[in-house]
Formats: C-alpha cells, structure tokens, sequence
C-alpha cells in the first residue's frame, strides 16, 4: 500500500500483516522467513521508505511489534537498512507501534530520519 505521509512529504510505503481468522499464531520460522523476503523484495524493486505500523483492533499490538523487531534484528542483511521505531503513542489511551525502514544508501536518509523523528515527537504529545 503506498500512502503519503504529509509530516514526511514524501512518497513512503506501508504494510501490514493480518491475521485474519483471529487464532493465536505460533512463532513460526516460514513466517519471518517470508516477511524478511517481502521486505528484501520491496526494497530491491522499490528502494525508497518503508512504514511498518502495528493492528491496534486486539490488543497484541506491543507482541507483534516486539516479535518483528526480532525478526528484523536476525535478519542476514540488516546492516543494510536503518531502522527507527516509536512506541506507545498514546491516542485515545491505545498504545500504538511503529517502525520506518530506509536503506542507508537512500540520497534523504538523514531527512527522513528527522522527519520520523519529528513526527514521532509530535504524535507523544498529549492531546489537548
């Protein structure tokens, strides 16, 4: 899904991961094996700015974000990559989580790292 994030003013993509039937998942190896390659993937046709934001609809939002950051972090050619996260921003008392993902050879790195972090910043302002 490609959406623009005005705060970032560009052009970024996002993904998510549904499970559908609402049955608990066990920690499976095929499954981080397939979202890595998604990610790897993305990047090879696409370069540019990946979001990864966190289903808040039945609470496992902190699992599932945690669960991917390790995934992530075992990944062969995570050096590749910058990656930048933001937890528990509050909005309407739901915690949320959230990650973007730049390739480091990316010419904006450093904006879209600012600009992450602004956005992060302003989303854990109270509201009000």
């Amino acid at each position: 899904m490609s959406v623009n994030v005005e705060m970032l003013q560009m052009e970024v993509c996002a993904f998510d991961i549904n499970n559908k039937n609402n049955k608990p998942s066990p920690n499976d190896r095929k499954l981080r094996d397939t979202i890595l390659a998604i990610i790897e993937e993305f990047f090879r046709a696409n370069g540019g700015v990946l979001l990864y934001i966190c289903a808040t609809g039945d609470g496992m939002q902190k699992y599932r974000f945690h669960l991917f950051l390790r995934w992530f972090n075992t990944y062969e050619h995570r050096d590749l990559y910058e990656i930048r996260t933001v937890e528990d921003v509050m909005d309407d008392k739901t915690p949320n989580y959230g990650a973007i993902i730049v390739e480091k050879t990316h010419p904006d790195l450093e904006l879209i790292l600012a600009r992450f972090d602004e956005l992060a910043a302003f989303l854990k302002k109270p509201l009000g």
